[in-house]
């Protein structure tokens, strides 16, 4: 007598591919949830360079040395645009650039020559030339400024890659551009409601 061979009917199939479809579409949503957001990530990254950067610079009695303004008021810290000299450097830093050409050399430990000051941000799909891109792919753009007011670095989180815009309910709903605002006595702030978000938020998840 031939045993029969077992098999699973057609309809047995489909339900089995039904039942995986269903728990597959509850599954995707939550695996989506826990995977970090990248742009939340960088720019929190950014940000907190940024911070060192300008901590560092700020208190380096070489760079920014405590002194007076020729009418006797007392500079408040990145305003003094006065030439420097990093010791172990002979370039001198100076004037409207300074601050731009220091912070490109202690992001990047690079030479001066490999930093652009200024960067020019295009925004809107245009990547114009950042002062330098890091190792993780950030374009930072840093004015000239003499720190007469505040000053705002332009980040991009991805480089030269798309879609090369800050956010924008209507033409940007994915931004991978952002601004960080640098005041003349080395505090930072941001003013844009998407970087107050990211920067309120505890968690670098997805939303």
């Amino acid at each position: 007598m031939k045993k029969k061979k077992l098999a699973f009917s057609l309809g047995e199939v489909l339900v089995t591919m039904g039942i995986i479809g269903v728990i597959a579409s509850m599954i995707l949503p939550v695996i989506k949830q826990t995977q970090p957001d990248k742009q939340k990530v960088l720019f929190k990254k950014a940000y907190s360079n940024i911070e060192r950067v300008v901590t560092e610079i700020i208190n380096d009695d070489y760079l920014y040395p405590e002194a007076l303004r020729p009418d006797g008021t007392a500079y408040l810290g990145l305003d003094n645009t006065v030439a420097a000299v990093i010791n172990d450097d002979s370039t001198t830093y100076e004037g409207a650039n300074k601050f731009c050409r220091l912070f490109g050399l202690k992001l990047n430990t690079i030479s001066t020559e490999d930093i652009t000051c200024p960067g020019t941000p295009g925004g809107n799909g245009v990547f114009n030339n950042p002062s330098f891109i890091t190792n993780e792919g950030i374009a930072y753009y840093i004015p000239s400024t003499d720190f007469a007011t505040d000053a705002t670095i332009t980040i991009d989180t991805n480089g030269a890659k798309a879609p090369n815009c800050k956010f924008n309910a209507a033409t940007c709903k994915t931004p991978d551009m952002y601004e960080i605002i640098v005041s003349p006595d080395g505090g930072i702030h941001v003013d844009g409601d998407l970087e107050k978000a990211y920067l309120r938020s505890t968690s670098v998840m997805k939303d």
